[in-house]
């Protein structure tokens, strides 16, 4: 990725631009999910050069690091939702067990969900009904924020 553009190849600052005029999120909110400067906020959104080259000497608005967060959570924002929700759960739990190394087991006893429904789940979630799908997504998302509140900043 060269800083300027999504993985699907989309304008960061365009959609976030459109995110903010569509009333989707703010440019303080943006700030405080990101922690990076109202200022640099305000000046990255308002460069309309975002995507094109720039001058060696001229500093870039963002920092490469500050950029990466914008654009994955710009992407994210602008195009996550489209995800089917029985796929996003299914996610969620593959991201706890595959990458942050819990096993259905601790995720059932952490969760106080049936083992048998959250297997179901990952295997075809749509055979659960709504309300376990739902009890099941929201747990498993509060575990996510668990882990990403204990990774080291940078990680």
């Amino acid at each position: 990725m060269d800083g300027s553009m999504t993985e699907q190849g989309q304008d960061v600052a365009a959609d976030l631009r459109r995110l903010i005029a569509e009333g989707c999120i703010s440019e303080g909110a943006l700030q405080a999910v990101t922690r990076i400067t109202q200022e640099k906020i305000a000046a990255f959104l308002a460069d309309d050069s975002a995507g094109a080259e720039r001058p060696v000497a001229e500093e870039p608005t963002l920092s490469p690091q500050e950029m990466t967060r914008v654009s994955i959570l710009g992407a994210q924002l602008a195009y996550g939702f489209e995800i089917d929700d029985d796929e996003r759960l299914r996610a969620i739990l593959e991201t706890l067990t595959v990458e942050c190394g819990f096993t259905l087991p601790h995720i059932s006893r952490l969760t106080r969900v049936a083992l048998d429904d959250l297997t179901t789940a990952l295997d075809d979630p749509g055979a659960l009904e709504s309300e376990g799908r739902y009890r099941i997504a929201l747990r498993a998302s509060y575990l996510i924020n668990a882990v990403n509140q204990a990774r080291p900043v940078g990680a």
